[in-house]
């Protein structure tokens, strides 16, 4: 009796291991160089405002839930670091003029069937621009979607997420309505 008791413990221990949420490596990566012109100095840094844990969700499946990089917001600062020093911006820590990015989300919600998977990637980033007391905040939405047969594959869905950093992040540098408040400080 005891045997079978360790048994039945030893495989709901195993179980619960099989389950847990897969990790996601994301490498974003800004690489559209100088498509404007920011003459700014400003104080930058991204914060992450998500509510939700995840960065890729399989639906109806388990593994359900991949986990995001704990580095997500270092990873997308240094990306957007990159996009504004690259567009004219000089990066400053001591700036009393900044720019915020806010993550309130990204990920990607992948639904498969016996015969193909979609995968459908969303990102909502808030930036707020603060300088001489005042302030700009514009909301920039994003989204993609990729096909396939059969399951996905965990790097083809990261790097869909990757390409969508580099898209919001372009959008960002290239928002006229943005620069004309940057220099205009």
């Amino acid at each position: 009796m005891l045997k079978l008791c360790l048994l039945f413990i030893s495989l709901f221990t195993l179980s619960g291991c099989a389950t847990q949420p897969k990790s996601v490596i994301l490498n974003p990566v800004y690489s559209s160089g100088k498509i404007s012109t920011i003459n700014s100095v400003l104080q930058a840094k991204v914060v992450d405002h998500r509510i939700t844990n995840f960065t890729i969700k399989v639906l109806n499946q388990e593994p359900a839930v991949y986990l995001p990089d704990a580095s997500l917001p270092v990873k997308i600062q240094n990306a957007f670091l990159d996009a504004l020093t690259s567009n004219g911006v000089t990066v400053l820590p001591t700036s009393s003029h900044t720019i915020t990015l806010q993550i309130n989300a990204f990920n990607s919600k992948i639904s498969e069937s016996l015969t193909q998977h979609e995968s459908n990637a969303v990102a909502d980033w808030l930036v707020i621009a603060a300088a001489n007391g005042n302030t700009f905040e514009k909301r920039y939405t994003g989204q993609s979607q990729i096909t396939g047969p059969l399951k996905h594959e965990q790097a083809k869905v990261e790097s869909q997420l990757n390409n969508l950093t580099k898209k919001m992040l372009t959008r960002i540098v290239t928002d006229q309505a943005l620069i004309n408040f940057l220099q205009g400080q």
